[in-house]
């Protein structure tokens, strides 16, 4: 069942109260995943983060991130949030997928249906926060806060994270999962 989170509730609570263990798993066999840079490459060195190996569609994740020249931990711990990995999610807002894309943002980067695949839902998801980091140079916290609750509400409130509650305990919930799953040598 789907339901909002509350103005309440902890940063744990997501925006899809759903089951953690995903309906599908993907099919091909573990591919590790980047996670050394926001903006980076797969690399040798940065293929061994088994804590994204060990997640839903890690393959898919770790593709799409990097075409979209993010870390995958950043687009695992999106996914984590918004979703927790169900491909089928559908918000009360229309939000649709694993990334929980409206059908307007994902028709700015030409794909009618998020919904569609997973990889349609990846695509436009990934995209829109790879613009949202430039957008906001780079900072994590604002491109979060943009993928919430819009990017006007960021530039409204003068680059600063907007005082909406569910938007602040977003922020915090995604960068903790980020943090957890990074692979930033500590």
């Amino acid at each position: 069942e789907y339901k909002f989170r509350s103005q309440t509730a902890t940063p744990r609570l997501i925006k899809a109260e759903l089951s953690t263990q995903p309906e599908d798993k993907p099919a091909s066999p573990p591919v590790p995943a980047s996670n050394q840079a926001i903006f980076g490459k797969l690399t040798g060195e940065s293929l061994r983060n088994e804590k994204l190996v060990n997640q839903p569609f890690h393959k898919e994740i770790a593709l799409a991130a990097s075409a979209a020249s993010l870390d995958p931990a950043l687009v695992h711990a999106v996914i984590f949030v918004e979703s927790r990995y169900r491909h089928s999610a559908i918000s009360p807002r229309g939000a649709i997928g694993l990334m929980q894309v409206l059908p307007e943002t994902a028709a700015r980067y030409g794909i009618a249906d998020p919904g569609s695949s997973r990889k349609a839902n990846l695509k436009a998801g990934t995209l829109y926060l790879r613009d949202l980091m430039r957008m906001f140079d780079n900072r994590i916290d604002l491109a979060l806060a943009a993928y919430n609750a819009g990017e006007g509400a960021v530039l409204k409130y003068s680059m600063r994270v907007p005082p909406y509650p569910e938007t602040r305990l977003y922020v915090g919930a995604v960068m903790a999962k980020y943090n957890e799953w990074r692979n930033d040598g500590t």
